[in-house]
């Protein structure tokens, strides 16, 4: 039997292999911020008192209504958590910036996406460590996973997409900036009108007529909506096929603007 080796790598497998290697070393260097005192209380604590303030001041209006706050409130703060831990890791990528780390990383001989698998592979264990923390929070107040192990799953997945797309979001931000610590400054700007004006807290019929349009198919209504229906169990494909087609657009779009900023960067 003659042996057969394989052949030489495309140029295609090396570049994705040498942007997963390469991410993975800044992934690694990104995880230890994590270990500061206040990184861990934003990833942990903060999530907390959200979930149970408002919990505590939305109970009763919900109850009156009919509605389970324990049930109904959980899938907006674990989205609420994983637009805050976007949030925090933007400002880590503006100091980064401002050190001339950024800079620095451009002159090594790295996948120019390097940085950026690197950053939003922190991310993803940042938003895992919080959403870990809330379900488990979630659960000791009345929170269930009614539809079963495999939709808990599809949970987690969805809000983790969702938080890679918020990630994507704050980097192209940050790295577009001519200022990048005026950018964290404003890095509000989207995350309020979008949490508010969406189907978190109230539902569609709940805004003027002219506005629903766009509260029902901004990414964080969509992002619930999956949610939600993961968690109570009924019709999930259609919530979670539109959630996952809007957010996945959104991903790879960003990501390329994230990817040219950080390669015209000076």
């Amino acid at each position: 039997m003659t042996a057969t080796t394989a052949g030489p790598a495309t140029r295609s497998e090396r570049g994705w292999r040498a942007a997963l290697d390469h991410g993975g070393l800044v992934l690694g260097r990104n995880l230890k911020l994590f270990r500061n005192p206040a990184s861990a209380v934003g990833m942990t604590l903060f999530p907390l008192l959200f979930l149970l303030g408002f919990t505590m001041i939305l109970t009763r209006s919900l109850d009156g209504v009919g509605i389970d706050a324990a049930q109904f409130l959980p899938p907006t703060v674990v989205v609420q958590a994983m637009f805050f831990a976007a949030m925090s890791t933007a400002f880590y990528l503006a100091a980064d910036r401002t050190s001339g780390l950024i800079g620095r990383l451009r002159t090594l001989p790295i996948h120019r996406s390097a940085p950026i698998v690197g950053r939003l592979g922190a991310d993803a264990c940042r938003s895992l460590i919080s959403m870990a923390t809330l379900l488990v929070a979630a659960t000791i107040i009345g929170f269930r996973f009614q539809a079963g192990p495999i939709a808990a799953v599809g949970f987690v997945l969805v809000a983790l997409l969702f938080s890679l797309t918020a990630s994507a979001l704050f980097d192209a931000w940050v790295l577009a900036a001519g200022d990048p610590t005026a950018a964290t400054q404003v890095m509000a700007v989207p995350y309020l009108p979008l949490l508010m004006l969406s189907k978190g807290f109230a539902g569609v019929e709940g805004f003027p007529g002219w506005l629903q349009p766009f509260v029902r198919w901004q990414p964080i209504s969509l992002t619930v909506d999956a949610l939600r229906a993961l968690a109570e169990g009924g019709p999930t494909a259609t919530p979670v096929l539109k959630a996952v087609g809007v957010l996945s657009v959104l991903f790879v779009a960003l990501i390329a603007v994230a990817t040219r900023a950080f390669r015209r960067l000076s």
